[in-house]
């Protein structure tokens, strides 16, 4: 039994401290590879929320947009995930993507702040500094960016109401993801809450040091960023792409936002979206918001459009952009109807 406990506790150790590091340094064809990868770049925009904290913006301007389209990131990632949404999307509509608090480019402001509610402000700030006044709006949110909207919509109903036309949430949660397993099974599985959270309070105490010691972090997190972020068939260099990110985002912010998802509920703001279009989508093996997260909120909006993606993980922009990307662009057909009724009514 001893050598049991050992062996799951270095397996979900292994898991926590992975979620915080990622590569920085590879052969000069993959970081060629990698940097075609989230190379867009727009008109930049400096988003000041506040409690002060400045969020890195980039708009892609469109002539004559119907509307703007929001993205809004997960956890450990930046705006640059967003690449294949990017080349798909571009000229459909205005487009803007930001880093969340912490995230990319953006500051971090305290650690008691990395929580959803902060970010749902923080979308609000973005809507009001980056899209122009009267320009309906689209939200899109992968993971803890699906968090975000729902929390937007909790805590800004009005301007919800006023502002969003489309709604869509990409592998993410309205709650419970307290007792999470990363898809480990058995008695490993059972230890991981308990286990993963032991860990990542040691590891922030030792945030400077894990944040600086590139070695550790290139062995560690591509195996981790490997098995929870991505089904089978993942490409190598989405792969590394992902562990760049997650690399590069300070291990205090991962774990101030991981210790808030476990106290994450948002499934009666859910009602805010039945007055919008809102898509849904989820990858059958995502280990990190499974699907009977998407399952549950597709129950709570039984007008809202659900899509389970055979075989994808947790990444589903990048696992599979073609369908996402048909999905969007359906999504902003029917928020584009929505928004031209009125003036036909």
């Amino acid at each position: 039994m001893g050598v049991r406990r050992t062996a799951a506790g270095a397996a979900i150790a292994g898991l926590a401290l992975g979620a915080a590091l990622g590569a920085a340094t590879r052969r000069r064809g993959e970081r060629d590879s990698e940097a075609r990868l989230g190379g867009h770049r727009g008109r930049p925009v400096t988003v000041v929320t506040d409690d002060g904290v400045q969020l890195a913006v980039d708009v892609e301007e469109a002539e004559a947009p119907e509307f703007a389209v929001v993205f809004a990131h997960g956890w450990v990632m930046n705006r640059h995930c967003w690449h294949f949404q990017r080349e798909a999307l571009k000229g459909r509509a205005s487009l803007v993507f930001y880093d969340q608090r912490g995230h990319g480019g953006s500051s971090a402001g305290a650690f008691d702040a990395c929580t959803i509610d902060r970010l749902g402000d923080d979308l609000a700030a973005v809507i009001d500094q980056a899209v122009p006044e009267g320009l309906p709006v689209v939200l899109v949110g992968h993971s803890m960016g699906g968090m975000t909207i729902m929390a937007f919509a909790a805590r800004h109903p009005g301007r919800l109401a006023a502002r969003v036309a489309g709604v869509t949430l990409l592998s993410t949660s309205s709650g419970q993801l307290g007792e999470s397993t990363f898809g480990l099974p058995g008695p490993v599985g059972r230890l991981a809450p308990v286990v993963t959270s032991a860990m990542f309070e040691r590891m922030r105490a030792r945030a400077a040091l894990i944040d600086r010691n590139v070695a550790l972090k290139t062995r560690t997190n591509l195996p981790v960023t490997r098995y929870v972020a991505f089904g089978p068939g993942a490409r190598r260099e989405h792969v590394r792409f992902v562990n760049a990110m997650a690399a590069a985002t300070p291990t205090e912010v991962m774990v101030g936002f991981y210790n808030d998802f476990r106290v994450h509920d948002k499934l009666k703001a859910l009602a805010a979206f039945a007055s919008v279009e809102t898509l849904i989508m989820v990858g059958s093996r995502d280990r990190l918001t499974p699907k009977v997260h998407s399952h549950r909120i597709a129950e709570a909006l039984p007008g809202a459009r659900l899509h389970v993606i055979p075989g994808a993980g947790h990444m589903i922009g990048l696992e599979r952009p073609e369908i996402v990307n048909e999905a969007l662009s359906d999504l902003f057909h029917r928020a584009s109807r929505r928004t031209a009724a009125p003036e036909s009514a």
